[in-house]
């Protein structure tokens, strides 16, 4: 296996946290948020520049972060290297120039900070390390140690050492984008090297709430599309959001679907709400959908037809 490079604690941090502004509470940011694709890190080590990849699960709550992150020895994450996990606190400093809304915010990793070996190369990487300098016992894969107290010598990791991270943040239309990792792998340990860009955004996929459509966007909608529906029998509803995704991400390849909100009601009913930038483009992609079989062809067995009622209505904006 290649010799890993070191790496910092702030630096796995590459994205990830949750800020609650200095005035007011951001329950758009508490959720749970994931990414929508792998995606590549470079990282910085004694070899120079090498890439690395992961997938990010966060957990975010009021100025409390909770992360899960995975890197892969691959570009298509479908063989992972190594699990991190880490918590701590936020602290929001103002608005950020970046974008609409932005906020410069700083990561502290001061809770825990926690490594699974999923690999045997990484896993003897980590047993390189000095005696009580990275977890407290033999590494092996499969098993998690919190290494906040001991530090981590050959991870670059130093014990019992709060690290922070100098970020942007900024929330759009479900998404969370966190500020563009420098190209020469350097962590971002100085408030002089604060992104000044966003990078891939995480997906949320529980909580928050819904953003005003066109609020940091400079299309507005125009016309609003409300479906109410009701599931098949025995459908898992899952099952049904899986498909409704689906569906958001074939129309979103047209560009003129602002965004989409799906839900499902006490009494069992399905809500779907669509922005559109207008009329015209709405009709023209709706007929257009009649003819994505394969997008469409497990809705029988999801939804019932009969059961959808359509209403739209002109926003006047």
């Amino acid at each position: 296996m290649p010799k890993a490079p070191a790496i910092c604690a702030a630096t796995l941090l590459a994205a990830a946290s949750t800020p609650a502004f200095a005035e007011t509470s951001m329950p758009e940011m508490n959720g749970t948020w994931e990414s929508i694709a792998c995606e590549l890190r470079p990282q910085a080590g004694q070899d120079g520049i090498a890439p690395w990849y992961l997938k990010r699960s966060v957990i975010f709550g009021e100025g409390r972060i909770d992360a899960h992150f995975t890197t892969f020895a691959d570009a298509n994450c479908t063989t992972p290297l190594l699990e991190l996990k880490f918590g701590g606190d936020v602290i929001v400093q103002g608005p950020s120039t970046v974008a609409d809304r932005a906020m410069e915010v700083d990561l502290i990793v001061n809770d825990y900070l926690t490594v699974t070996p999923q690999m045997d190369g990484f896993a003897g990487f980590l047993n390189s390390a000095e005696p009580g300098t990275c977890g407290t016992e033999d590494w092996t894969v499969g098993t998690e140690q919190d290494v906040f107290a001991t530090g981590c010598s050959v991870m670059g990791v130093a014990a019992n050492t709060p690290t922070s991270e100098y970020e942007v943040l900024h929330v759009s239309a479900g998404h969370l984008y966190f500020g563009a990792r420098p190209v020469d792998g350097v962590s971002l340990d100085d408030p002089e090297l604060r992104p000044t860009a966003l990078q891939m955004p995480l997906k949320l996929m529980e909580g928050g709430i819904t953003q005003r459509v066109g609020e940091d966007d400079l299309r507005v909608p125009t016309h609003v599309e409300i479906v109410l529906f009701e599931q098949a029998d025995g459908a898992d509803p899952e099952e049904v959001r899986a498909f409704f995704e689906a569906i958001t991400e074939k129309m979103n390849q047209n560009d003129t679907l602002l965004y989409r909100t799906v839900g499902q009601g006490d009494d069992g009913t399905w809500l779907c709400v669509n922005y559109w930038t207008n009329r015209p483009d709405m009709e023209t992609l709706n007929q257009q959908a009649q003819s994505w079989s394969a997008e469409f062809a497990t809705m029988g067995a999801l939804v019932k037809p009969e059961s959808f009622r359509l209403t739209s209505y002109a926003t006047g904006l």
